[in-house]
């Protein structure tokens, strides 16, 4: 088995984008200044509530099967529909990714919705959600840096449960790891704990490349993330 290359993050060394709230909270781009205040104080409060891991899994042992847009990955066949599919197809390896917030942040957020604070609590819960992809972030840009040494190029990361592959394949991408990969589970539903995590793929090639933009690709309307651009990745010294 390819190692899994684990990272445990501190949330000082993430670049946190507080806006990233925004249209989770029902606003375009920037919060309102009363807004962004709220938003400051949970994230103050909320600061040893976040306990993040995560990693990847470079596997080499890729085939593409172009009839019925199904990848396998040595012996698991998957099925991620024909989106994430053409973005893949150039990969040469795949990284299979999870990370985690954590579960303190979401027992934070139930505890201030039960004890009469569903505003505090809704807002940590969507802080959860924006420092586990502000942490994926950071995970991919280590990935950028080590593929970008061998001279080769990555993806954007696809996931179950988007661009029309279906969140019950979690289960086949979860077989590729150890059982309880940085203290995540699913339940039966494919429904990960803690529930502030996320997995996916990652297409590595010479001849694979970046889609700033991605929401055109994607039939998925009432995505909470839709017209938010990519982050960029950049070599770092």
């Amino acid at each position: 088995m390819n190692n899994f290359i684990e990272y445990h993050l501190h949330l000082d060394e993430l670049t946190v984008d507080l806006n990233h709230t925004a249209p989770l909270l029902g606003y375009q781009d920037v919060l309102p200044d009363d807004v962004r205040a709220m938003v400051d104080d949970v994230f103050n409060e909320t600061a040893g509530c976040f306990n993040i891991c995560g990693g990847y899994r470079i596997f080499d042992s890729v085939h593409f099967n172009e009839d019925d847009k199904r990848i396998r990955i040595e012996e698991t066949e998957f099925s991620p529909d024909k989106i994430v599919y053409h973005q893949l197809k150039r990969s040469e390896q795949i990284a299979v990714f999870v990370c985690t917030a954590g579960e303190e942040i979401s027992l934070w957020s139930k505890k201030m919705m039960s004890e009469g604070d569903p505003l505090k609590g809704f807002i940590a819960d969507i802080l959860g959600s924006v420092v586990v992809e502000t942490a994926i972030d950071a995970i991919q840009q280590k990935l950028y840096d080590e593929m970008a040494e061998a001279g080769l190029k990555i993806t954007n990361r696809y996931s179950p449960g988007y661009c029309g592959w279906v969140t019950a394949e979690q289960h086949k991408l979860f077989s590729l790891f150890p059982k309880n990969i940085c203290g995540i589970c699913l339940t039966d539903s494919a429904l990960m704990l803690p529930i502030k995590s996320v997995s996916g793929f990652i297409g590595i090639g010479a001849n694979v490349r970046f889609n700033p933009y991605t929401c055109q690709l994607c039939d998925a309307l009432n995505c909470v993330y839709r017209n938010r651009k990519s982050k960029s990745y950049q070599r770092t010294l």
